[in-house]
């Protein structure tokens, strides 16, 4: 009998007690770029990532609150008056003592300046982390508690806590650095040239930057919930984790109930609606609005599935390339701006569900500059700035033309979108129309989303779509808007950037009064807006489609909208 007892618990029990075992589907439109958390840059690998990797700390999804998760509470923050960092600040923070790694060694302090060592690295592609990195100035770890450690800037940094507890998933040592490797360099000597770096640390580079930290079961681990069990073709599976140490503690950001999460890659919607009405997918985010309206009118669909609609923390946005010789005269990228039809891509393509934005800062921001003049819909203005800009049709075959560097260049660019996103298609049809009303021929060429990262990573591109996936925490514009970041793999793809704009960067990190800081965000977006290094479109609503019989916290602006994690059966 005992052993009857035993099996059945075993088989309709998951971890937490009482819970039955289930498995739920989630749609996903591409591939993430790899696993590996400082690696990544695709919002949807940072979303499957929450589920393998923690962070010390969560913004609540309500209150946009730091919350401690991984920690065992928010850190202790003090201004130093004296010693090396004089004039700086501390934060000390304490590792919950129940987590640990998969192999039940614990995690601590050590692994946190791992973590930073990694994204410091120069040689590690970690991109606009190492950007947010950059004022952490050193880490201790309290030699009588490894679970504790101190990180020590140089500077009073208002958004401090923030990165240093939100912006990084805490990674094992004895994974990604068996070796030790790092634990023979300073943080000091990462934040030097890499060309002062010995070759066993530069090889860590390579080998941490490889394949099989981002994508191959036993490699990519995390202290979470889950672990990846597959990745194939076309589904990326997650399974939980028999004995998680998050179990043992109350903590709403360690729940987890699903015993398997599905991520099913298909880039076809249609294909994903078919799978959703069949019953083989729960969750689909991102529905087009046409269809998502069609759903909410029909029978079927009312009878199986819960919608939402919330807004987000993103923006939609076309960037340009400025050091491509067609698009380095800002009048040139200002006359593209005034064939977009932000109107139309509001009510045709998002079917009202987004709204018009001018700015990177959301417009649910109080430091949104809502004075700046939007572009507007101009197509004669159009023509003037290109005539302006020297470009005209000499031959007569109504695409303009003019002569760089000794050749007749014609004004012919190509629009790179990922396959099968359907807002970014069809927001590339209605400006092609435009454009060629004012001599411009633009050509729409649909590539796999990981493609599409490279080729914005390696400046390849001219006109690209993509979008920003933003924290509730304060805009951190460095990663996107220096020139410090205008490098291989760092965010600002466009060449966007001048002594003056940096100094207002670096100012806004360093300014701790909110007004003086609102001043310099305010003054930032206009000098960002004058150079037009992009068009920015919308801030969408997240429409989302979720099968009936789940319960679910209120989905909220938070990226995806929703954690799959805390989906229960009812």
């Amino acid at each position: 009998m005992q052993y009857v007892i035993v099996f059945l618990i075993a088989l309709f029990c998951s971890p937490i007690l009482g819970q039955k075992e289930f498995t739920i589907n989630v749609h996903e439109i591409s591939d993430p770029d790899g696993l590996n958390p400082l690696t990544s840059k695709a919002a949807n690998a940072e979303n499957i990532e929450d589920n393998i990797f923690c962070r010390l700390l969560e913004f609540n999804r309500e209150t946009f609150q730091l919350e401690p998760a991984l920690a065992l509470d928010r850190p202790i923050i003090e201004t130093l008056t004296k010693g090396k960092y004089r004039g700086g600040m501390s934060l000390t923070y304490e590792i919950r003592p129940e987590a640990t790694w998969d192999d039940g060694t614990p995690v601590t302090g050590n692994d946190y300046l791992f973590t930073i060592k990694a994204v410091k690295h120069q040689g590690v592609n970690s991109g606009g982390r190492r950007l947010r990195a950059e004022f952490i100035a050193d880490v201790v770890v309290d030699a009588t508690n490894p679970k504790k450690f101190t990180i020590f800037s140089k500077r009073l940094i208002f958004m401090a806590e923030a990165i240093s507890g939100n912006s990084f998933h805490i990674m094992p040592e004895h994974i990604y650095d068996h070796k030790k490797v790092l634990r023979g360099i300073s943080i000091a000597e990462l934040n030097a040239n890499r060309t002062a770096y010995s070759e066993v640390v530069n090889l860590f580079a390579d080998d941490f930057n490889g394949e099989k930290y981002s994508t191959e079961e036993g490699f990519v681990v995390g202290c979470g919930p889950y672990k990846m069990a597959e990745w194939s073709r076309d589904i990326i599976t997650l399974e939980r984790k028999a004995n998680w140490w998050g179990d043992k503690v109350e903590n709403k950001y360690l729940k987890a109930y699903p015993s398997k999460i599905n991520y099913q890659i298909i880039p076809s919607i249609g294909r994903a609606c078919s799978k959703f009405e069949k019953g083989e997918i729960d969750v689909i985010r991102n529905v087009p609005s046409l269809r998502f309206k069609e759903a909410k009118e029909n029978e079927t669909y009312l009878e199986m599935a819960e919608f939402h609609d919330p807004s987000q923390f993103a923006y939609h946005y076309l960037a340009f390339n400025s050091k491509n010789p067609k698009l380095s005269d800002k009048r040139v990228r200002e006359a593209i701006a005034c064939a977009v039809d932000q109107d139309r891509i509001v009510n045709e393509v998002f079917g009202g569900e987004a709204m018009k934005v001018k700015t990177p800062i959301s417009p649910h921001r109080m430091h949104y500059n809502i004075s700046i003049q939007e572009t507007g819909y101009d197509l004669e203005k159009a023509k003037e700035l290109l005539s302006k800009a020297g470009w005209k049709d000499t031959d007569g075959d109504e695409v303009l033309d003019k002569k760089i560097d000794g050749e007749q260049v014609k004004l012919r660019l190509k629009y790179n979108y990922n396959k099968g996103n359907v807002v970014r298609k069809e927001i590339g049809e209605i400006l092609k129309r435009s454009l060629a009303k004012i001599g411009i021929k633009m050509d729409l060429y649909p590539i796999d989303f990981s493609d599409l990262l490279q080729i914005a990573d390696d400046r390849a591109y001219e006109i690209i779509a993509l979008a920003w996936v933003n924290t509730p925490g304060s805009d951190d514009l460095k990663n996107v808007w220096h020139t410090s970041s205008d490098v291989s793999g760092g965010g600002n793809r466009v060449g966007f950037g001048n002594a003056r704009t940096d100094r207002m960067i670096d100012e806004i990190l360093v300014t701790l009064d909110e007004e003086q800081r609102k001043e310099l965000y305010l003054e930032l977006q206009e000098a960002i807006v004058e150079e037009h290094p992009y068009v920015f479109l919308v801030v969408p609503n997240q429409l989302i489609m979720i099968r009936k019989g789940f319960d679910y916290p209120r989905l909220g602006p938070v990226s995806p909208g929703f954690v799959a994690r805390w989906f229960q059966q009812k």
